[in-house]
């Protein structure tokens, strides 16, 4: 089987002085290599082979270091979320059941430990290269398994589109444990290009991202659109030289009007982390629409408009290499995700995104919303019933409900909570939350109620709920 390492090595082996990454200090690609190689040593040495190591760092040059030192001792990867509450990331542990843990000290020096839990055994992992946990619906967050065939296709894709060539630069700030963040950390590696390791600032302060930039001339750039639209509240200029990808959530009009002008080219990509990374790219204009333009290399997308009214409009599907394995040791939500369904290439298994997206008259999709609870904030991917349910948890909670507010003003959404309770209050409601969910999924406002407002059907009234003004 190939992997990653194979890849990267094979990279290496080609011009092994040639600069792999910028952090703290210059590393050679033949220098990362021996890093790769003592990591990997010791998870060889300490875990079976196909067996999850987990990933605990923040930093994406550690980061690159570990995911290849995994794959080179024959284990998948499992990122963890730094900023999530003890609570929450024991919850992802003990689901997950990694052998080892694997965190970094300094940049590029690491220390391994075995967790607390008894180690999970499953012959599925063989060929997985990493599992990512998003939200889920009933409160347990679900594993996504990636296979190495599915990220060494992705990675292809993307250094064919948007492109990225031996000798150019990437920048690296995305959190481990957001997808998108495997683009960053591994596609450089891959083409003979150069990772550059943002400082861990550049992610809060967009001054710091903006020195940032100036001085590294960055090739490519990527983020969300929420963060785009921090940085150009301030006194950036542009970044002439640099490419930008955006995604993670819906690009708007008025923030592509803004970057298009001051920026190479500016890419609008889409997809979810069942369908590795990215699934489709969009070369955006000044005057463009925003679609999510076409599909990746060796990935197709379709709408599923069966009983649907309209030909042209209904659920995104995704198919072709690139999809994941399918969720860890859910097999039932597997096959309700990852199904067969008819599509211009015949009837062939598709992603079932659950967004839903209309035909434009280029052939390409404009993204319409989600057909479920789940929304994007602020680029994290959240399941409403995930919040709910841990707010069900409170004693003193009988029911919940969880709404997105201000959705089409993207700089000021925030999620609101209504809680039916009787002894207790807004600040003991969110102090509750604090440790069972991380920051990206805590409400910024929460609602105590005698009852929930109801439909004429019995159900609760939503509209009603979203109508009332909240105060903090």
């Amino acid at each position: 089987m190939r992997t990653i390492w194979d890849v990267v090595h094979e990279q290496a082996r080609r011009d092994p002085e040639a600069t792999a990454a910028v952090a703290e200090r210059r590393y050679s690609y033949r220098q990362l290599v021996r890093h790769v190689a003592g990591l990997s040593e010791v998870i060889g040495r300490r875990a079976d082979r196909g067996s999850l190591v987990a990933l605990d760092m923040d930093s994406p040059l550690s980061g690159a270091v570990a995911i290849l030192a995994a794959a080179r001792a024959g284990c998948p990867v499992l990122p963890l979320n730094r900023q999530s509450p003890q609570e929450h990331r024991r919850r992802i542990l003990a689901d997950a059941r990694p052998s080892l843990v694997v965190r970094a000290t300094a940049e590029c020096a690491f220390e391994v430990t075995e967790p607390e839990h008894a180690p999970g055994v499953d012959d599925a992992l063989g060929d997985v290269a990493y599992v990512l946990y998003t939200s889920g619906s009933t409160g347990a967050p679900k594993g996504v398994m990636v296979s190495h065939a599915a990220l060494l296709d992705r990675l292809s894709g993307l250094a064919r589109t948007p492109g990225l060539s031996a000798g150019e630069s990437m920048v690296a700030m995305t959190s481990l444990s957001f997808d998108i963040s495997m683009a960053e950390m591994l596609l450089p590696l891959t083409v003979g290009a150069r990772l550059l390791v943002a400082p861990a600032d550049a992610r809060l302060d967009p001054d710091v991202f903006v020195d940032f930039l100036d001085t590294h001339a960055p090739d490519v750039v990527q983020a969300t659109p929420s963060f785009w639209r921090l940085v150009t509240t301030g006194t950036w200029n542009g970044a002439a030289g640099s490419r930008i990808w955006c995604g993670g959530e819906a690009l708007t009009p008025a923030l592509a009007r803004q970057l298009a002008p001051v920026c190479k080219e500016l890419w609008n990509l889409y997809g979810p982390t069942e369908a590795t990374i990215w699934a489709t790219a969009a070369l955006i204009g000044v005057d463009d629409p925003i679609t999510l333009g076409s599909p990746l290399p060796d990935t197709f997308a379709c709408l599923d408009t069966e009983g649907q009214g309209d030909p042209d409009e209904g659920e995104i599907l995704l198919y072709g290499a690139g999809l994941a394995k399918g969720y860890l040791r859910r097999s039932q939500l597997t096959s309700e995700r990852f199904c067969h369904r008819r599509t211009p290439h015949g009837r062939t298994l598709v992603y079932r995104t659950g967004d839903r997206a209309r035909r434009h008259a280029d052939g390409s999709l404009v993204f319409l919303g989600r057909d479920d609870g789940q929304i994007k904030l602020h680029g994290h991917r959240i399941e409403l019933g995930e919040i709910e349910s841990a707010l069900e948890e409170h004693p003193e909670v009988s029911q919940a409900v969880a709404l997105l507010c201000d959705s089409e003003r993207p700089d000021r959404a925030s999620i609101t909570a209504f809680v039916v309770a009787e002894r207790t209050s807004e600040a003991e409601v969110k102090e509750w939350l604090r440790d069972r969910l991380p920051p990206s999924h805590t409400p910024t406002r929460v609602a105590v109620l005698a009852a929930l407002p109801r439909t004429a059907a019995g159900k609760v009234d939503r509209m009603a709920l979203a109508g009332q003004e909240i105060v903090s």
